[in-house]
């Protein structure tokens, strides 16, 4: 069964700068977007974020905070709670991953993070780059170590990597919570396109998830050389239009 799409709203973070955050809302809203993910608050307090949320009809299908960094720790709870949050997500930089010391030195921080923030209700997600997925055994080394951490799953950057998403997602059928949808040339070093018009093998990922436990598509598109509007526009379309997922028009 398809899922219902959110965007990550790191996708138009330019746009919410000269704007607001408000108007950005309302603009994800009237597109069509079931849900939103923040990255940032928007210099906004969560409560006052909520409002704005509940009355546009969309709901809030995560949040990237400061999950791993246990001196925010209650920041991040107050947060959650005040938006009506069930889980929040992070991730951690190429030098975290360089070496497998360094990779269980992560493991504990995320071990940590999980121990407060679950006696919280929260569930912890773990949003990957290309780094944790260009050679055997990395990501997977942390979620070995992380025996209670959820998978937000980018298809884009774990196929740019050389991994199969529809595999990998697949393999952790279980502990896939979430699933980052963008699509382009699956090279690091070049912009996106809207979903639909890049390498991305995006409706064999998708039917992957769909046996997993993942509750959201989330379109993100770290950056793109069309206007960035018009591609999360596109991107809707593509994803409804083709049944990989559901919206509210």
């Amino acid at each position: 069964m398809p899922r219902p799409v959110s965007i990550q709203l790191y996708s138009l973070r330019d746009l919410a700068g000269k704007e607001g955050l408000p108007k950005v809302l309302k603009l994800v809203a009237d597109i069509g977007y079931a849900g939103i993910e923040f990255a940032g608050y928007g210099g906004m307090k969560a409560a006052e974020l909520k409002k704005v949320v509940d009355d546009l009809g969309l709901q809030i299908s995560g949040s990237h905070t400061a999950a791993f960094d246990a001196a925010k720790a209650d920041e991040v709870i107050a947060d959650a709670k005040a938006l009506g949050l069930k889980a929040v997500g992070s991730g951690f930089g190429p030098k975290d991953f360089e070496t497998e010391d360094q990779i269980k030195a992560c493991a504990d921080r995320v071990n940590k993070a999980i121990e407060k923030l679950g006696a919280a209700g929260l569930k912890v997600y773990y949003h990957n780059h290309w780094w944790e997925w260009d050679k055997p055994n990395k990501g997977d080394l942390l979620f070995k170590l992380c025996p209670r951490l959820y998978a937000q799953f980018d298809i884009y950057w774990v196929q740019t990597a050389g991994a199969d998403p529809a595999q990998t997602i697949a393999k952790y059928a279980e502990r896939t919570l979430l699933i980052h949808v963008k699509d382009g040339p699956c090279d690091k070093d070049k912009a996106m396109t809207a979903v639909g018009k890049g390498k991305v093998r995006t409706k064999e990922a998708l039917q992957a998830a769909d046996k997993s436990k993942a509750e959201w598509y989330i379109v993100e598109l770290d950056r793109c050389d069309t206007d960035m509007v018009q591609a999360v526009k596109d991107s809707y379309s593509f994803l409804t239009q083709n049944k990989l997922a559901t919206g509210k028009k």
